[in-house]
């Protein structure tokens, strides 16, 4: 068993993702650094993370749900790193990539070469699904039949803490006055990498919402569109084909935009000011396979 890296997420109904999840942390770390916060102890979950360290939470209906899972998240992030060096906090559909061009992946980086005493924050970085070239399943591997991308910087978290910090809810924030982004480090945004993985959510979540009795968006668990019985998905999707895309994989401005516009928040927290693009980002045939 490893000591330098351990990983958190927290998962309801989320059967591909956690399965990817699993098998790109585990294959890296091995499934004993994985912690998976079941929530409503779903069996599924059960079975895909076995090997997993499995953190069940009741499946309990209130308005301060994102609140608890990020204190829950956060209490187990101060626990672990006690025990590692380096703690990864991610969504289930979230994948930190480090750039194959420097020599390193995610497990040789973090166990061999990345220091503690800081928090890293990836560049976030939206995988889409552009249906009109894109027919390839995703099954195998997402990277490869997916190789476009836009800049989301929502998803540019501090998510590798490798000092004491606290995450803002969402990830999106910590408590460290420092910016460090490595320009080799990604993090992939899957809610967009599959159109059919994209309706087949907003259908369960929706089913969910109806079975729970719930007929408006009360709860800070629950988004707007899970309410909605005639959703046009093909017009989120259609936009993505329509824009220009950009193949240098250059994003030194925006990088330097973050450090340039890094200051205090509110709360002990650190931000940069969000930019965003119009264009499409092609990833770069090195990347393919990865996840």
């Amino acid at each position: 068993m490893q000591s330098r890296v351990a990983v958190i997420t927290t998962v309801r109904d989320d059967d591909f993702f956690l399965k990817k999840w699993v098998d790109y942390y585990g294959g890296f770390f091995g499934r004993d650094a994985l912690y998976v916060i079941n929530h409503g102890n779903q069996e599924q979950v059960r079975r895909i993370a076995e090997g997993c360290n499995l953190f069940p939470i009741p499946d309990t209906d209130t308005q301060n749900f994102n609140i608890r899972r990020w204190r829950t998240q956060n209490g187990l992030l101060s626990a672990l790193r006690q025990w590692y060096a380096h703690v990864i906090v991610c969504d289930v559909d979230e994948f930190i990539v480090v750039d194959p061009e420097t020599g390193h992946d995610l497990g040789s980086w973090l166990l061999n070469v990345a220091k503690p005493g800081r928090v890293r924050t990836a560049l976030g970085m939206e995988i889409l699904h552009l249906r009109d070239r894109e027919p390839e399943s995703i099954e195998a591997s997402i990277l490869g039949p997916r190789r476009h991308a836009q800049l989301n910087p929502w998803y540019s978290k501090p998510c590798i803490i490798s000092r004491a910090a606290k995450l803002s809810r969402g990830g999106h924030y910590a408590t460290w006055d420092k910016l460090d982004a490595p320009d080799f480090l990604y993090l992939f945004h899957m809610k967009y990498c599959d159109f059919d993985l994209y309706v087949d959510m907003l259908d369960r979540r929706r089913d969910m919402v109806k079975a729970a009795g719930l007929t408006e968006m009360k709860e800070k668990r629950t988004k707007a569109v899970w309410f909605e019985d005639e959703r046009d998905d093909a017009a989120v999707f259609a936009p993505f084909a329509e824009r220009e895309v950009d193949e240098s994989w250059d994003f030194s401005a925006y990088r330097k935009h973050m450090q340039d516009t890094w200051a205090p928040r509110n709360n002990a927290l650190f931000h940069f000011k969000r930019k965003d693009s119009p264009k499409l980002f092609k990833l770069p045939e090195r990347f393919s396979g990865i996840v």
